[in-house]
């Protein structure tokens, strides 16, 4: 099954997008991106803008462009499973936004 969460090209398929394709997008975008950002600072000893930064922003828009739709769905055609997929995922991004904000080699970079 195509998940249209990650279908990164053009406007959001809102009417593609089913409360089932919701927590998987996000783990595993979230997924994703804990991996990258890890690697990047691994790979990176001198981190700069265009090593380190850029691409993160690149995963960070990535996030958003699949999280901003179930936003959306979520304030104008609520159901019940699609706000308990929404609020599955909210404690999710919660962490990461914490992950991220703290992350001590972040920072530095």
């Amino acid at each position: 099954m195509t998940n249209p969460l990650l279908e990164m090209q053009g406007l959001p398929a809102f009417s593609q997008i089913k409360p089932d394709h919701i927590e998987p997008a996000i783990d595993e975008l979230l997924a994703l991106n804990r991996k990258t950002i890890a690697e990047l600072l691994q790979s990176n000893p001198q981190p700069d803008w265009l090593s380190v930064i850029e691409p993160i922003e690149e995963l960070d828009d990535r996030l958003s462009r699949a999280w901003s739709p179930v936003s959306h769905m979520n304030s104008v055609v609520n159901s019940d499973k699609l706000r308990d997929a929404y609020n599955a995922c909210l404690p999710k991004l919660s962490e990461y936004g914490t992950e991220m904000g703290q992350n001590k080699a972040l920072y530095k970079a």
